[in-house]
This record gives C-alpha cells, structure tokens and sequence, in this order.
C-alpha cells in the first residue's frame, strides 16, 4: 500500500511538472506571439510612413514638372532641384524595396552571393559616390585608407558595397554636423581588411548596440528607413566569413560601425 502511494506521489509530481513545462511552453509562445504582432504593427505602420513620403513627393513634384503652364513659371534652378527632390525619393523608395526584397530573400535562402575580385578601395568610392549627394549640408564625408589602390580580396563587391552604403545612409540619418568618415585599414584587425564608418552624430548606447542590429529596431522615429538596413550588413558580414557591429571602444562624439572582412 505504502509503495503504491509512493508511485502515486511520484506520478502526480512528474504530472504536474510536464504541466507546468507545457504551460510554460505555451505561454512563452504566446509571449511572442504577441511581441511579433506588436513588432508586425509597428513595422507596417512605420513602411507605411516611409513608403508613402517618397511616393507623395516623386508624384508632386513630377506633376509639377509635367504641367506646361506651371513648368514655364519656373526658373531653371527650381527646375534642376525638384529633378534633384525626384531622384533622391526615387532612390529612397528603392533602397526601401530593396531591403523588404532582401531580407525575403534571407529568410527564404534564396540569397546568393557571387564571389569575385573586389578592389577594396574603389568599392569604398563607388559606395561614397552613390549616397554622397544625401549627405546633410555643413556634414564632411571623406575617405582614407591604408591599403594601395590595387589592393583586392576574394569577395563579392556589390555586396561589400551595399555593406558601406547602409553604414553611410544610417550615419546620414544622424549626423546634422560634423564629419562621416570611410577608413580601409589591415592592421586594425590581423588577417581582416577592415571597413569602418565613423560619424559625428547622436550616437548609440552600449545597451542598444547589440539591440540596433535587430529588425525594425529604430530609435529614432523621424528619420524614414525600416530598421532593416542594420540586420542586413550583418547578414552579410557573416555570409562573408567575417562580422558587422558597433565599436564600444570608439570614445569621440557620434558612433563608429564596422566590418571585417577575411583576406
């Protein structure tokens, strides 16, 4: 009798602790489950936003030039900044397409790289050349480098490039004054080349380093973008064999991101 109580005893104490690990189980997926729809609703409310500005100012201004009458009140220096106010948008509504492109093409692995030559130093440029004319009026961007201009790696350029060109539009964002700085260096980190950008801006928190890597984290809810930009680099950093983050031991005003990549 004493045994059978004692088994019985046993029995409801293993019960109730599989209860409790499936309660604990489900909750925690109900936690997040309801952390995703929230994250969701802030996600599609902020593309939403952004999406729905450039589009607003591609259309204005386009019918603005498209109009005749209004076009010969014009002069021709109103002319060439609303095709400037055009094309920023444009881009701008690409770079966000781009992002939701590829972040799908993550998650689904469809996401390839094409390995080749890359001139580390010309990809830098090329990076600077094509997001420079957003840079903020009285903001410095410049590059320098450690490496001959000859220098290569094994690597796939459009996605080193794309790599620089997200650091650069995030330092945009927040930078009003100041400088934006490329470096190249190979003596930073031994057997890396490593690319860094370097701003004056707001900054980030150490407790919001690792944070701002996330998806659609943004801090800052007057810039556009879809806080996807981040998550991409480090995606492919870690594709590339080597890693995207924010320098903790970088001490100036503004914040520096880097990335290294294997030679």
């Amino acid at each position: 009798m004493l045994t059978v109580l004692i088994v019985s005893v046993v029995v409801l104490v293993v019960a109730l602790g599989v209860l409790g690990y499936l309660y604990y189980k489900e909750r925690s997926k109900c936690q997040k489950y309801k952390k995703g729809i929230a994250i969701q609703k802030v996600y599609l409310q902020n593309m939403s936003h952004d999406i729905r500005t450039p589009m607003n100012a591609i259309c204005g201004f386009s019918q603005i030039l498209c109009n005749s009458q209004i076009r010969d009140m014009l002069s021709e220096e109103e002319i060439t900044e609303y095709g400037v106010i055009i094309q920023s948008n444009t881009d701008l509504l690409s770079t966000l397409v781009n992002d939701i492109l590829d972040i799908s093409d993550m998650e689904s692995g469809k996401y390839k790289m094409n390995i080749g030559t890359c001139v580390v130093n010309e990809v830098c440029r090329n990076a600077i050349r094509t997001v420079k004319y957003r840079c903020p009026e009285g903001v410095n961007m410049y590059m320098t480098t450690d490496v001959p201009d000859t220098y290569t790696i094994q690597s796939d350029p459009k996605r080193v490039e794309q790599v620089i060109m997200n650091y650069l539009t995030n330092a945009e964002k927040h930078t009003d004054e100041g400088e934006i700085h490329v470096h190249v260096s190979l003596d930073e980190n031994p057997g890396m080349v490593t690319f860094s950008v370097t701003d004056t801006g707001e900054g980030v928190s150490p407790e919001n380093a690792e944070r701002i890597f996330g998806r659609f984290e943004k801090f800052n809810t007057i810039n556009g973008g879809t806080g996807l930009g981040l998550p991409i680099c480090r995606k492919i950093a870690t594709q590339l064999g080597g890693e995207a983050k924010l320098d903790l031991s970088h001490k100036g005003k503004g914040a520096r991101f880097v990335f290294t990549h294997p030679v």
